[in-house]
């Protein structure tokens, strides 16, 4: 990025990158930003201006649209000027003033820092949920925050940097954005053990001059074996990021000279059988280090990575990493959900891929419903966030992520709140094991139900890891055994559209409400009706139901009513 962003810069880069963003909309904020900030400067001395436009230059860089740049030229205004949200609204859109809305932070007293920091996340997430933009929008603001750290003193260069490592970089790494990841980790370290960063940098770059030449010997021979495969390929010799070297070393206790993978060999196909072709070549050439192979083309990461790595020993017996991937697994890597932006909003697919990879924020929004404990909603929300994670498969082979030290209860519950209800017992590759042992990757569990609900035991909450799991652990505790569930009919009319039945069960499976049957009809008028038998034990749950249903636009009625004859 440039030292001295300018409106024009923001422009050009934004229409390199998608020619339908508005200049002049674009121009109208940055005019109203600059003049709501003219006079305040940043710690560094400069017009605070210049922190919006790094922030939009960014978010331009990536692609995104004319809403998402004019909301980064405008958002610190409502928290740091006496500009409103009802002006953003006025001036420019809705649109825009709710993302502006979704990063601003809550100016109400709290009792404690944590109670503050809590409230301000669930609020930023429960934004992130209706418009991903939001999120985008905060990693980019605290990308430039974290450039800046150096003017700012000792505790807010800690406070800032400890929350990013925590947090604003662990929600990179589950949208995907590698780019973004490393960059939050890397200039977080830099301030929160700058002794440490200082070692890593020096011992990082003379091991890599000391294997120059036979890191390139290697990738040179590499390339002209895949060249005579007729593998079309680029590659580039990488190293390990500094953080990921600190948090190894400290972690597992070891030296840098333990550290197989400081130098990687990254190799990009043209497509994904290209990936294994370029795998059998290498390994026809070079040896690999036994238990170092991972595929993750076959078996995703949760944040949609996918690559080929194993570790090889090159050229002169120096060690690095191969990482095989297609271009398209490549430019996912580094950009995650942005790459998908434009193309999941016209398809309307944003909610579902989103849901898939943020699911564990949801499920610890809503336990923090049940706790009031600000405490136990950020230590949740870390474990959901943290990178580490395995990967365990069902009896028929699907493979299921949850994040690490996870237990068979949280894999009941992952695969259906059911399941995890009526949970008796449980087979780890077919061993009869506890249902609170810890899950570890590779493993097939195979889940033991009951016709019953199970009754849990308060001291599940302390084994289990995923929100979910607590959540529902939680509501199992706080109600009434005796209570029989109510079953009812729910008649919705509605005009048509694409995934109209499926957005109907996800608002279901929102307010956590069994659905028993469901049935749909055309109507002559070309509407549709849906109806569909539920229970619960819960009535308040109703309204809330009827809640989520009333957020899908096309939906005209909602019946719902008590059904006493049992379903067959």
């Amino acid at each position: 990025m440039q030292d001295k962003i300018t409106i024009k810069d923001v422009i050009r880069v934004g229409k390199r990158k998608n020619r339908s963003i508005d200049r002049s909309l674009i121009e109208k904020a940055y005019n109203y930003a600059e003049k709501m900030h003219r006079g305040q400067l940043r710690k560094s001395g400069e017009p605070y201006i210049i922190h919006p436009l790094n922030v939009a230059y960014t978010l331009a860089d990536l692609g995104l649209d004319t809403q998402t740049i004019c909301a980064a030229l405008l958002h610190d205004v409502v928290e740091d000027t006496e500009g409103t949200y009802e002006d953003i609204k006025k001036m420019f859109s809705e649109e825009i003033a709710q993302i502006v809305e979704g990063v601003t932070k809550l100016t109400q007293l709290f009792k404690t820092a944590e109670e503050k920091q809590a409230e301000n996340y669930k609020k930023m997430f429960i934004a992130m949920e209706k418009d991903i933009r939001v999120i985008l929008l905060k990693l980019a603001d605290r990308l430039h925050n974290i450039s800046t750290l150096k003017y700012l003193r000792r505790d807010r260069q800690i406070a800032i940097a400890t929350e990013t490592i925590e947090f604003y970089a662990p929600i990179a790494h589950k949208l995907g954005m590698y780019d973004f990841k490393m960059k939050l980790q890397d200039g977080s370290f830099k301030y929160l053990y700058p002794k440490n960063y200082e070692k890593i940098t020096k011992e990082l770059e003379e091991r890599y001059e000391a294997n120059k030449e036979r890191l390139m010997q290697t990738k040179e021979k590499i390339d002209k074996i895949l060249k005579k495969e007729r593998i079309i390929a680029i590659s580039e010799i990488e190293t390990k990021h500094l953080y990921n070297i600190y948090k190894k070393i400290k972690e597992k206790n070891i030296t840098m000279d333990q550290i197989k993978d400081l130098f990687a060999l990254k190799i990009v196909t043209k497509g994904k059988k290209d990936c294994y072709k370029a795998l059998g070549a290498i390994n026809a050439v070079y040896k690999l280090i036994p238990r170092t192979f991972k595929d993750y083309i076959a078996l995703p990461r949760n944040n949609m990575y996918q690559a080929i790595h194993e570790i090889i020993i090159g050229e002169g017996g120096t060690i690095l990493e191969a990482q095989i991937c297609s271009y398209d697994m490549n430019v996912l890597s580094k950009y995650g959900i942005t790459n998908y932006f434009r193309y999941i909003k016209q398809t309307d697919r944003e909610e579902t891929e989103l849901q898939s990879v943020l699911s564990g924020i949801h499920d610890t929004l809503e336990l923090k419903q049940l706790t009031k404990d600000p405490n136990e909603f950020l230590n949740t929300l870390r474990t959901e966030l943290f990178d580490d994670e395995v990967y365990v498969f069902t009896p028929k082979g699907d493979v299921k992520v949850l994040p690490k030290d996870s237990t068979v209860l949280d894999f009941a519950y992952h695969i259906h709140t059911d399941i995890g209800r009526h949970i008796k017992g449980c087979k780890i590759n077919s061993v009869e094991m506890p249902i609170t042992t810890k899950l570890r990757s590779g493993g097939i569990v195979e889940i033991i139900t009951s016709d019953h609900e199970c009754i849990p035991r308060k001291d599940w909450l302390e084994s289990v890891k995923t929100a979910k799991a607590k959540r529902e652990i939680i509501e199992l505790l706080n109600e009434n055994p005796g209570k029989e569930k109510k079953k009812y009919s729910v008649e919705i009319l509605s005009k048509d559209k694409v995934n109209l039945v499926l957005d109907i069960t996800k608002s279901f499976t929102k307010t956590r409400i069994n659905i028993l049957a469901l049935n749909t009809v055309i109507l002559d008028n070309g509407e549709v009706r849906v109806d569909t038998v539920m229970e619960t034990r819960k009535k308040d749950k109703l309204d809330k139901l009827k809640e989520e249903l009333s957020k899908i636009k096309e939906i005209k009625t909602i019946t719902i009513t008590e059904k006493e004859e049992e379903i067959e």
